[in-house]
């Protein structure tokens, strides 16, 4: 990867991470809240989630997929919105920027490594 490339991906992701992750942390911080806790809540007196949607219809599995990265921004805030999640809503553009690059990433050159096998 040339320099220009990795300038880029360092702009992105440290983007993503000082305006979206790094605010979401402090603020999990500033309420005192695990984010991952290593032992039960004693205080909360059950786990348990009555589920709102308890049967897949086949529409769960044959919904369209994302044909590009303007429909991943919009689908991807659109179901942080309907789950609550508008502070994320609000930056699914820097989400949808890390998939490009990520994407790109993988896009780099076609040659085989000869330590790799190729079977047709």
């Amino acid at each position: 990867m040339n320099s220009t490339k990795e300038d880029k991906v360092r702009e992105v992701l440290g983007a993503l991470f000082d305006d979206v992750l790094a605010p979401i942390a402090e603020g999990l911080r500033a309420r005192a809240v695990e984010p991952f806790p290593l032992r039960p809540d004693k205080s909360c007196q059950t786990y348990y989630i009555f589920r709102s949607k308890r049967a897949m219809k086949r529409e769960d599995f044959t919904f369209p997929s994302c044909a590009d990265f303007e429909h991943f921004e919009s689908r991807l805030a659109a179901h942080w919105k309907d789950i609550g999640r508008d502070n994320l809503a609000d930056k699914a553009s820097h989400f949808a920027g890390a998939a490009r690059i990520a994407y790109a990433l993988g896009d780099q050159d076609a040659e085989v490594s000869p330590f790799i096998y190729v079977m047709f």
